[in-house]
């Protein structure tokens, strides 16, 4: 049986045998002639048998799923904190940390719901039936519990996922990602002015599996992290965004980031030009068929930027490169007919209708005599 389908015979499981179960989901699938999909026809026939809610595994709750029913084990709660609202009334907060199998999640209790933590009914190791609203927070989706809501304590043993993610699965708006991937650029720290005038430091990495690779955001005490390139890092608790049409990860107040000593294999993984996609971030290798004339343009903000155009191509064709910023440095030392290698490129549509790839302070590229 489907592991979807099986968690919702699980909710209907104390009124019928799983073979009569079975039989209803096959029976709806023939009476509808194909219109629904066992899934569907699973839900139908829990609804029909009094299932009230279907239960959301906690991977697939998104920012726009609506008010969600989730089971997890409470893995880490915080204490319940006093704040002002507008109005000068006094609010109160805490939060918990909920896993099932497939991922970790932030539950954040406001007000009245807080009194769950004073009074100790919520324990870490418990497992409850939670009902809440999906949100996008500081370390990505967060479960928020307020009025319409209801936590409860669910009698099943939710074995919480603890092993680290491959970058593969990581998909945008994650929280309490962990990680253990390769450095493959550790980047460099750079300085940055708050809106309050305060200094801040920032770097940006890019980290590698088996999979494929992702880019880290390390703010402040992290940027300052002694790491080479081939390092291999555990990141505890991180969350994953979107940003610019890139997948990245997220660093916060209680990301923990060490060296670890697993063994983790990355080699690049290059697309064929041919096979280019609008919206992608890709990798590409080809030779530098041609060299355009760098162009200075002056931003929003006044400043001025720098952009030039390049071609590379592969045995399966050619496509036009625009370099941003100050990558265009990269080519006064390499000449047509060089071995290109660009990580990280976006691509586009150009202004003939052809695809582009644009590459900007996220992308990686490198230059070699062929031979």
């Amino acid at each position: 049986m489907d592991e979807q389908i099986e968690e919702i015979f699980r909710q209907v499981s104390d009124r019928v045998s799983i073979e009569e179960f079975e039989a209803r989901v096959n029976e709806k699938v023939s009476l509808m002639g194909g219109l629904c999909d066992p899934l569907t026809a699973a839900m139908l026939v829990a609804h029909e048998l009094g299932a009230g809610e279907i239960l959301t595994k906690i991977k697939d709750i998104r920012p726009e799923s609506g008010a969600v029913t989730f089971i997890g084990r409470v893995v880490q709660i915080s204490g319940v904190r006093e704040f002002s609202r507008s109005d000068g009334s006094t609010g109160r907060v805490a939060s918990l940390t909920v896993g099932d199998e497939t991922g970790m999640i932030k539950v954040t209790l406001w007000d009245d719901a807080t009194d769950l933590i004073v009074s100790e009914d919520i324990r870490v190791d418990q497992c409850l039936k939670i009902r809440g609203f999906p949100r996008l927070g500081r370390s990505g989706v967060e479960i928020s519990i307020g009025r319409g809501c209801s936590i409860q304590e669910a009698d099943r043993d939710i074995k919480v996922r603890v092993e680290p993610l491959k970058i593969a699965e990581i998909k945008p708006d994650m929280g309490e990602i962990n990680v253990i991937a390769k450095v493959i650029d550790p980047g460099e720290v750079r300085e940055f002015t708050r809106k309050d005038g305060s200094r801040g430091l920032v770097r940006s990495m890019l980290l590698g599996d088996d999979t494929g690779s992702i880019s880290i955001t390390l703010w402040n005490d992290h940027a300052l992290l002694d790491v080479s390139k081939g390092d291999v890092l555990e990141v505890v608790n991180c969350s994953s965004r979107e940003r610019f049409g890139f997948l990245e990860l997220q660093t916060g107040r209680y990301t923990v980031i060490r060296k670890s000593s697993t063994e983790i294999s990355y080699s690049e993984r290059f697309t064929p030009i041919a096979d280019l996609r609008v919206g992608e971030v890709c990798n590409i290798a080809g030779y530098l068929t041609g060299i355009g004339e760098l162009r200075e343009f002056q931003r929003d903000d006044g400043t001025k930027g720098y952009v030039i155009s390049i071609n590379v191509t592969d045995e399966t064709g050619r496509v036009r490169v625009s370099l941003w910023g100050d990558l265009h440095c990269l080519l006064e030392n390499a000449d047509l007919g060089y071995r290109v290698e660009i990580m990280g490129g976006q691509v586009k549509n150009g202004w003939n209708g052809e695809l582009e790839i644009s590459c900007g302070w996220r992308s990686r590229i490198t230059f070699a005599p062929p031979g």
